[in-house]
């Protein structure tokens, strides 16, 4: 790992998410692609295993892939809810699962994050500290999924607020995660809407984690789900200028929207769109506290595609 703005803006950038569409691969596959990733040269761009937690049981086979000097890392999705009732009694149930997992196989695994679908209403404060306490009861940070729906500006700002008081009040900070796509048009949110959340999130101080549809690092009409995919290097770049430069949403909006690979620039010491930069300074704090990571089916493909694009540019230079 060379210390230049893109080895640190790729650190730890790619969760792998093998189990999820499109790839949808059978657990075996999935958890011995990623004990190859965690071997290999490559690991140090690698994130936690994503893993449903109805699944848990089931790595008790595949333990023996890791040890205590490369552990298996995992970040636990929760159960989706259609109420604060439904979500406290599931997530009771599946702390004790991840606590019992913990204890059992000590030092192999280490369970960084858990990641929970908040039930269609703005959450209350119970709720979140109910989530945050447990979640910190085993040193796991909490990222909570935050529906776009019904009258969806003022559902997130909403949404927002209440995680952002109860981060004013507990040592314990609770983040947000984005979807960002799927299998279907439908599934991914329009520019408008990504641009509000980031911007929302940066207002309020809040860390964000994305998840789905980020295959590709320039955005790009995708033929196998009949619409655009947002790119993930436009996503980070638009996150992290709209932190240093203080964009406006629009702004952040028109970086998200930018179809062209001319427009972003790779340098030694920062990585640029258009006329705008952000320093390996600011990429290394940024990537730790705001803008964490993205979840993604496949490791190879978004890796490799943004070095083929850094490589196209140096080309032409």
């Amino acid at each position: 790992m060379m210390n230049t703005s893109l080895s640190v803006f790729q650190n730890r950038l790619i969760d792998y998410a093998g189990l999820f569409p499109p790839a949808n691969l059978s657990l075996d596959s999935a958890i011995n692609n990623y004990s190859h990733y965690k071997n290999s040269d490559d690991s140090w761009m690698l994130g936690p295993f994503i893993l449903p937690v109805s699944q848990l049981k089931q790595l008790d086979s595949y333990i023996h892939l890791f040890s205590e000097e490369i552990p298996l890392t995992l970040s636990i999705t929760g159960r989706k809810s259609s109420s604060e009732t439904e979500c406290k009694m599931q997530f009771q149930e599946d702390i004790k699962h991840i606590s019992a997992f913990i204890d059992q196989y000590g030092n192999k695994v280490k369970v960084e994050m858990v990641e929970i679908p908040l039930p269609p209403d703005v959450p209350s404060l119970d709720l979140l500290v109910e989530i945050s306490s447990s979640a910190s009861d085993l040193n796991m940070k909490v990222f909570c999924e935050v529906p776009l729906i019904r009258d969806w500006k003022n559902h997130v700002s909403e949404t927002l607020d209440a995680i952002t008081a109860h981060n004013s009040l507990k040592e314990s900070w609770i983040g947000v995660k984005l979807r960002t796509g799927g299998i279907k048009a439908e599934m991914f949110p329009s520019p408008e809407q990504v641009a509000f959340v980031m911007a929302s999130c940066r207002d309020r101080n809040l860390a964000m984690k994305f998840t789905a549809g980020l295959h590709h690092p320039i955005r790009m009409y995708r033929d196998e789900v009949k619409t655009k995919m947002h790119g993930f290097f436009n996503i980070f770049m638009a996150g992290m200028l709209a932190a240093t430069q203080n964009l406006h949403v629009k702004k952040i909006e028109e970086i998200l929207l930018d179809e062209n690979s001319s427009s972003f620039s790779f340098h030694e010491d920062r990585l640029a769109w258009q006329h705008l930069s952000v320093t390996s300074q600011e990429i290394e704090k940024l990537r730790k506290t705001s803008l964490l990571s993205f979840g993604s089916c496949s490791f190879d493909e978004p890796k490799d595609e943004l070095m083929e694009l850094k490589n196209q540019q140096e080309a032409i230079l």
